[in-house]
């Protein structure tokens, strides 16, 4: 965006650049809720697997410096060796189909998504089609996420994290992000 400050928004002149604008900010979101989804399967591990092994180090330093080290380990997976270490976790059958179909639509939003609409791109209703399938895989990270969280709380709950906890962990976040700006 030659001419334009760093951080400022895409011009769109036309009905046409506006909804085209509105395909990659849908996309780019599908994108970003697959990621929060990816980090939610690895919060579920690494609670599963860390917590329960936090007296076996010999201080807080020690076992924080071994959580660092596992949670960059399961960030580093594909999200289909993510989905291999939730199998252990024994989560509900269903809850593992959609996390498996949410790996699909994850593959294909990375992979072939702009491809497969190359045409559809070029016109009005097809720009609508894509922003709509867009939407429809938003809802879907968004709600295996929500359920994936569901299912592993009363394990963080046992250890301390709580929905209070985690607001003011947020909150905190939200304090240094605005100091920032």
């Amino acid at each position: 965006m030659e001419g334009y400050p760093p951080g400022a928004t895409w011009p769109a002149e036309d009905e046409a650049s506006v909804q085209t604008r509105e395909v990659y900010a849908r996309y780019g979101l599908a994108m970003y809720k697959a990621q929060v989804l990816e980090h939610g399967m690895v919060n579920a591990v690494i609670i599963s697997r860390m917590m329960p092994t936090i007296r076996q180090y010999p201080d807080r330093s020690a076992w924080e410096n071994a959580f660092d080290q596992a949670y960059d380990s399961e960030l580093a997976k594909t999200f289909g060796n993510m989905l291999r270490a939730l199998e252990s976790l024994a989560l509900p059958d269903q809850l593992m189909v959609r996390l498996r179909n949410a790996k699909a639509d994850r593959d294909r939003l990375a992979h072939r998504f702009f491809r497969e609409h190359d045409v559809n791109l070029l016109g009005f209703s097809g720009r609508t089609r894509m922003i709509a399938e867009c939407e429809e895989i938003i809802e879907r990270f968004s709600s295996v996420d929500v359920d994936l969280e569901t299912f592993v709380r009363p394990e963080c709950e046992r250890y301390g994290i709580t929905s209070e906890w985690i607001e003011g962990q947020l909150s905190a976040a939200i304090a240094a992000a605005e100091v920032k700006d």
